[in-house]
């Protein structure tokens, strides 16, 4: 399916601001100012030991706020953990708050501003298949997002992913009010990014991309673009990045990446991939970025065939389709070649020093379940439309084979 024919009628609302580059993070106090005057920052104990925490402290109190700092974000924040934050945050009289750091930080304070405004825990607000969330409402209170790392585009999305380890769920909260109202990403926060943790948010980034271009039903010509350069800047830029870590316009392009990747999919939406690997962090404990690494490559392989002229086209902007190919020729090469791209960027070598901590045969029915229990949407979003058993047999041969 083309979004582009026709022109059919489409919506963006971004109401977001976003300041980009390098540098950039100087003008965080002037910005703030306007947003609100006590501040609630979430971050993890690894920044302190950098300088970035009390640099970001630093220029919101030279601006004139308060700061209450939380440093107990965990990777994959957990709905007990947001509940939490948001009581201190409640408490302090905080009325604005800022995520530091990857997308767990920036989730968790999305989380925060919502959880810190409205009655009740705060997965009584999270969104999926066959749930009645309680709606959020305009009270929310303004988010600062600051990347630290380059992928999961949070900064520039309406959701936060939270983990529920009571019921074995990984869900997004989804709601227009939980936009970042200000988005500073500044390229330089990501240079002391370890290579692992790079290959596996820029491989979310390229996900997003792919998936956001992919979507039968909610891509438009506005994903389009953004997507279709999410895929070109993360195939070249982040193998460049991992060749030489302090490879500083590798890094700007790549968070220019994770941001047009955040955009994509804010404009269209995420699939398959996704919808299979929020359940697998949730019962595993994979990083996301990695069981993305694992599961889109074989989405892929079983699936171009429904939409050749736009896997064509992801392989056109991944520079894969060289010479006189046709369109289905091109498609064709797209999955294979990412298995390729998956290995070159170290994360067949992550997933293997998972070892014998990924026993996911007995698992399997489990997580199929998890994908149509409550992940059903972005499932009917792709072609084509797997079975439950099409969908098991994916699970079997991305992480068993």
């Amino acid at each position: 399916m083309s979004a582009t024919v026709g022109m059919s009628p489409f919506n963006v609302n971004w109401p977001g601001r976003l300041v980009f580059g390098p540098g950039r993070l100087a003008e965080l106090g002037d910005e703030a100012r306007s947003l609100g005057r006590h501040a609630f920052l979430a971050t993890t104990r690894d920044l302190p030991a950098l300088g970035l925490t009390d640099r970001v402290r630093s220029l919101l109190e030279a601006a004139g706020l308060t700061v209450t700092v939380y440093e107990g974000v965990q990777p994959d924040p957990t709905s007990i953990a947001v509940d939490a934050a948001a009581a201190i945050a409640r408490d302090a009289g905080c009325d604005l708050v800022a995520g530091l750091g990857g997308g767990s930080a920036i989730d968790l304070a999305k989380g925060v501003a919502v959880g810190a405004t409205h009655p009740g825990p705060i997965w009584d607000y999270v969104t999926f298949t066959g749930a009645n969330a309680r709606p959020v409402t305009p009270a929310v209170l303004p988010v600062i997002a600051l990347p630290t790392t380059a992928g999961t585009g949070s900064e520039v999305t309406s959701g936060t992913v939270l983990d529920n380890p009571d019921r074995g769920m990984k869900a997004a909260l989804l709601s227009p009010y939980v936009y970042p109202r200000l988005a500073l990403v500044d390229p330089e926060l990501t240079y002391t990014m370890p290579a692992k943790v790079t290959a596996m948010t820029g491989f979310d980034a390229l996900t997003h991309g792919m998936e956001a271009y992919l979507n039968a039903v909610r891509c438009n010509p506005a994903s389009d673009l953004f997507a279709l350069e999410t895929v070109r800047l993360v195939v070249r830029y982040l193998p460049a990045v991992l060749a030489n870590g302090g490879d500083r316009e590798a890094r700007s392009q790549m968070a220019w990446a994770a941001t047009l990747g955040g955009l994509s999919i804010a404009f269209s939406n995420t699939t398959v991939a996704h919808a299979m690997g929020l359940p697998l962090g949730a019962r595993l404990g994979t990083p996301h970025g990695l069981a993305l690494s694992r599961l889109l490559p074989v989405v892929l392989a079983h699936s171009w065939q429904a939409q050749p002229a736009r896997v064509a086209a992801l392989a056109d902007a991944a520079g894969i389709a060289r010479g006189e190919l046709d369109e289905t020729e091109k498609a064709s090469l797209l999955a294979p070649w990412l298995r390729q791209f998956v290995a070159a960027t170290g994360l067949d070598a992550a997933w293997a020093e998972l070892g014998g901590s990924v026993q996911a045969a007995p698992l399997l029915d489990t997580l199929t379940g998890d994908v149509f229990g409550y992940m059903g949407r972005p499932v009917q979003q792709h072609l084509p439309v797997f079975t439950r058993e099409e969908m098991r047999r994916l699970f079997e041969e991305a992480l068993l084979g």
